[in-house]
């Protein structure tokens, strides 16, 4: 069997009411593709490129949209693909592709390892809120088999602006417990703190230095994102658990250094905290710059809801 037109594909992506399921129908769409979404979710049949189902109780129906595809999403739980490999491996066509959006791939990577996959397989996660845009973010990429439609795939991602990191499984893992999972402990707690300090938001905006006005509007951000998305990254990655634990070690070795040490030890531990920045010190530290300027333009002012 051939191998579709680079033009023109076929893809039925799962789990087509999330966030990042619209997004990349959206997308894949206006590259040209044909783009059935099927989501349990799903109530209005009027649509004719949606289908309700259950990817782990599938159709006939269902089966006859996997079985067509050239490319099969799953953007759905982690513990929900797991469940699927059989089905969608038995459905798939040798030449079709195989894509994940999950935020963790180690589990995913051995699962498939075990099965009977014939065609390609890829991962990818987006660094960044699907409403903000795939133009000029970070997507990691794993890919688990090469094979046809993968290439296809990751180049469709950079031509919508996103820069394609590709990674194996367990060092995606590792790498987002640290850009995930240790940004969003620390955010979380950084909120944790201020609830038990009692103090006001209002007037934490109106005195808040620009470092702490940035502090907050992650808090803002992370904080009121979807709960179970969260979870997942703090509950799922294999190695959150060693950044958490590292995080909260490093605020004891924090506090026991101003409680105990010099100021010669304080200075010793802020030039640690900066080493893993290596050669993009200074680029970031323009970077923050930049970003303290525009808060002069931007800061929130009392009785600002907008």
């Amino acid at each position: 069997m051939n191998a579709p037109a680079a033009s023109a594909r076929t893809v039925a992506l799962i789990g087509g009411s999330g966030d990042v399921g619209r997004m990349l129908a959206t997308r894949l769409r206006a590259d040209g593709n044909t783009v059935r979404t099927i989501d349990i979710r799903f109530t209005d049949r009027s649509d004719s490129d949606q289908m309700k189902g259950d990817v782990t109780d599938p159709t006939p129906e269902m089966r006859a949209v996997v079985q067509n595809a050239d490319a099969v999403i799953l953007a759905i739980p982690e513990s929900v693909a797991l469940e699927s490999i059989p089905f969608v491996v038995a459905e798939l066509r040798e030449q079709a592709l195989l894509v994940d959006t999950l935020s963790v791939k180690s589990r995913f990577d051995a699962a498939l390892r075990e099965s009977a996959l014939r065609g390609g397989a890829v991962g990818i996660n987006p660094m960044f809120a699907p409403s903000l845009g795939p133009e000029g973010r970070p997507v990691a990429a794993v890919t688990y088999r090469d094979g046809a439609g993968v290439e296809w795939f990751l180049s469709a991602l950079s031509g919508w602006g996103s820069s394609v990191v590709r990674l194996d499984a367990e060092h995606h893992d590792r790498l987002t417990a640290a850009t995930q999972a240790l940004t969003h402990a620390g955010v979380l707690a950084f909120g944790l703190a201020l609830a038990e300090l009692g103090v006001d938001g209002a007037e934490l905006t109106a005195v808040g230095t620009p470092p702490h006005l940035v502090s907050l509007a992650l808090l803002a951000r992370v904080g009121g994102g979807v709960p179970e998305v969260y979870h997942d990254i703090q509950a799922g990655n294999p190695f959150a658990g060693d950044a958490r634990r590292a995080l909260a070690a490093a605020l004891a070795t924090l506090t026991d250094t101003v409680e105990q040490g010099s100021e010669d030890d304080f200075a010793a531990l802020m030039s640690r905290a900066t080493s893993p920045l290596g050669d993009r010190n200074e680029p970031l530290a323009r970077l923050c710059a930049d970003l303290f300027t525009d808060l002069v333009h931007r800061q929130p002012r009392n009785g600002d809801t907008s």
